[in-house]
This record gives structure tokens, C-alpha cells and sequence, in this order.
């Protein structure tokens, strides 16, 4: 079977967000995404979309030609999604997982599609209270996305450990800085991808998992880091969705600089050097698990080094793309989280601030979300 990749002639953005639809009293998880919807113009949904989860809504930039086109797009979609959740008694929640909701009472989103993972995956399907946020960076060759994606498979774990924004989920604090990543990272094809040799060798791998009814199509493929045949992309799948927009544009810049990087690396005739399986996987432990704190090993050089090292050397590999891009102000912004925390760092300060208090942790993160959405940037 062939997947046709339809090529991207520059590297264009395209950033989607998952957004908790909550009760601003009680904090809870509402079921209340088609009401939501049903506000939206012909024009505005095409921009928004369902996911697994009736209490979660998804919006989907325009194809950006810069960062800053990308964020301001998202901006306005944020605002306008807040209304629609207002005008219904609801507000919005952007972190990565919902801390205390309960998955018995998750209410699916009743399309074929979704009903088909829901019957596929269960208990695990209930229980992926999460939010994440996904980069796509176009791509001019079906043979270069695969290099690319490929590449970039040796940042997953600082990756990870920058965007972690979700401590808390089914009412404790779990010790992990991403339990957004331990819950959708229980779904089958997900976590660090097989290395690819080839766009006929993806288009196997694609082939033989449909024709096993493991997949119905390559979308439920949940690679962290996937190359998307549709939109002529490398999609970058491991953050957790940001509540800062300052943090979403760094994410984006850095996803960007990354692919346009090891993308002149393809043309250059570059080899690409082979990664440990078994360091990536460890890798991507250690930021879901401990962020920014850990020991990790480079996949490719095998030295042992912290994860600020690991994350350091990352943003440096995407400085030269960075800087003909003109993202070199966004790209800085990384560096500044690596040295600062992540969002499950503040997280769990607010928890310290409120005795514990998950319910009074949650209407806080609401109404950080609120002020976020109406006044954007005011915090890193």
C-alpha cells in the first residue's frame, strides 16, 4: 500500500493545542465539547476539532510561514474558543493533565473513529486525561522527513523534560514531571519511533500494521515524532500543552530550527549516525519521570551527562537554523527553561502555596489560563 507524501516546499508551521473544558467552580472536567462547537462559524471550524474526550477541544492554526504568524494565530483561537466555553458556564484549563479527574466518567466522542480506539484500547483509552501540544514543520522530501525524523528521535528526552507541565493526575501528585506522557504513552505505537530507513520502509511499517487491523490509517500512529504523509510534515508529538504562549513560541522555534537543521544536514549528504535504542527509551524516562533532573545518556556519542547538558546541546544544534530563521529571541526562551524549571516545576509550587489542595490548585490554574488567554505573554 503507498501513502503519498505530500510535499512542503518551505518549512511551514502548523501548531495544535488540546484544551481542558472545565467548571470554573468546581474545577471539573466537563463532557461539553459539541457545545462548544456548535458556536464555531463554517469559517472557525475548520480550525477546531474533537479528540478522544468529550471534555477536551482542539484548536489547529492556519499554515504559518513564521513563529510569531503561528502564535498569533493561536492567540486569537484561544480567545475565541474562551468565549464559546464562557457563553456555555464553562472556562478552559491548559495543562497537560487534568489533576484529579475521575477516567470512569470519561464521555467519548461518538465518531466512528474514536469509537473504533475506544474499543481498541479500553481501560487505557478512559484513563488518557491528557493534553498535549503537537509542532508540524514542513518538509520538502518524503526521503528528507524520514532522515529528519529520524534525527531529531535523539532529543526526545529533553524535549520532554522542557515542555513537562502535568504533575498531578487521578488526585496525587505522581511523582513525574509529564504523567501526561506515562498516560498516552500506555497507547500502543507511541513513545520513540523505530528508526526508518526510507519512505518505502514507512509505507511498509504503515502497510503490514493496517493490514493486521492494528491501524486503520497512519494517523493512529502515535509516534512522539512522526512524518505526516498528509500535510508534507514532520510532526513533533511530545509536549504537553503549554499555558504560557511565550513557552508554545519557544517549543515551536526550537521544533523548527531542528528540522530545518538536520534538512541541510540530508542535502548536505550528511550520514545519519546511529542512535541506541536503549538510551532513547531511557531518555524519554527520564524527562517524563524527572524533567530537567536527571542523568541521561547521549544516544549517539553514549557520554553521560545531566539533562541540562542534554537539553543545552540540543538548543545548540538548532542555533545555526535558529538564527537564518530569525528565531534566535524564541530559541533563547528554551535556554532560560532549562535554568528556570518547567511548568511542572511552577506546578507544584502553587501546590506547596495551597496546603495540597488540588481542587484550590486547579481553580488557580484556571485562572492563570484566563488571564493568559486575555492578556498573552505576561509570564515565561
Amino acid at each position: 500500500m503507498k501513502y503519498p507524501y505530500q510535499a512542503s516546499p518551505r518549512p511551514t508551521l502548523g501548531v495544535e493545542e488540546e484544551y481542558q473544558i472545565c467548571d470554573p467552580s468546581t474545577g471539573n472536567l466537563v463532557p461539553r465539547v459539541n457545545e462548544l462547537m456548535a458556536h464555531a462559524d463554517e469559517d472557525t471550524v475548520r480550525f477546531l476539532a474533537y479528540d478522544l474526550i468529550q471534555g477536551l477541544i482542539e484548536a489547529v492554526t492556519d499554515v504559518a510561514e513564521t513563529v510569531d504568524e503561528a502564535v498569533a494565530d493561536l492567540a486569537a483561537k484561544r480567545r475565541l474558543v474562551l468565549s464559546y466555553a464562557e457563553a456555555e458556564g464553562c472556562t478552559l484549563g491548559i495543562t497537560g493533565t487534568h489533576p484529579y479527574a475521575d477516567p470512569r466518567q470519561t464521555e467519548f466522542v461518538d465518531t466512528e473513529s474514536y469509537r473504533w480506539v475506544r474499543d481498541q484500547l479500553r481501560y487505557i483509552a478512559g484513563r488518557n486525561l491528557s493534553f498535549g501540544l503537537h509542532v508540524h514543520v514542513g518538509v520538502d522530501d518524503a526521503e528528507r522527513a524520514v532522515y529528519v525524523a529520524n534525527r531529531i528521535r535523539r532529543w526526545i528526552g529533553p524535549l520532554i523534560a522542557v515542555a513537562a507541565n502535568s504533575p498531578f493526575l487521578d488526585g496525587v501528585d505522581t511523582g513525574w514531571d509529564s504523567a501526561r506522557s506515562v498516560a498516552f504513552g500506555s497507547f500502543p505505537r507511541s513513545g520513540v519511533p523505530p528508526h526508518l530507513r526510507s519512505w518505502e520502509h514507512y509505507e511498509q511499517v504503515m502497510a503490514g500494521l493496517q493490514a493486521a487491523g492494528s491501524i486503520e490509517s497512519p494517523r493512529h500512529v502515535w509516534w512522539n515524532i512522526r512524518a505526516h504523509p498528509t500535510f508534507g510534515t514532520v510532526e513533533i508529538r511530545a509536549f504537553d500543552v503549554q499555558m504560557s504562549l511565550r513557552r508554545t513560541a519557544a517549543i515551536t522555534a526550537l521544533c523548527q530550527a531542528l528540522v530545518v537543521e538536520y534538512g541541510n544536514r540530508h542535502r548536505a549528504g550528511e550520514p545519519a549516525p546511529p542512535q541506541d535504542h536503549a538510551f532513547l527509551d531511557d531518555g524519554r524516562f527520564k524527562g517524563m519521570r524527572f524533567g530537567l533532573d536527571a542523568t541521561v545518556v547521549d544516544a549517539e556519542t553514549h557520554e553521560t551527562m545531566s539533562m541540562h547538558e542534554m537539553a543545552a546541546l540540543m538548543v545548540a544544534d538548532a542555533g545555526e537554523a535558529s538564527a537564518g530563521l530569525g528565531t534566535e529571541s524564541h530559541l533563547a526562551l528554551v535556554s532560560e527553561i532549562i535554568e528556570a524549571g518547567n511548568g511542572a516545576t511552577y506546578q507544584r509550587a502553587l501546590a506547596d502555596e495551597l496546603a495540597g489542595d488540588l481542587v484550590a490548585v486547579q481553580r488557580r490554574l484556571l485562572d492563570d489560563a484566563r488571564t493568559l488567554i486575555r492578556v498573552p505573554d505576561v509570564t515565561l
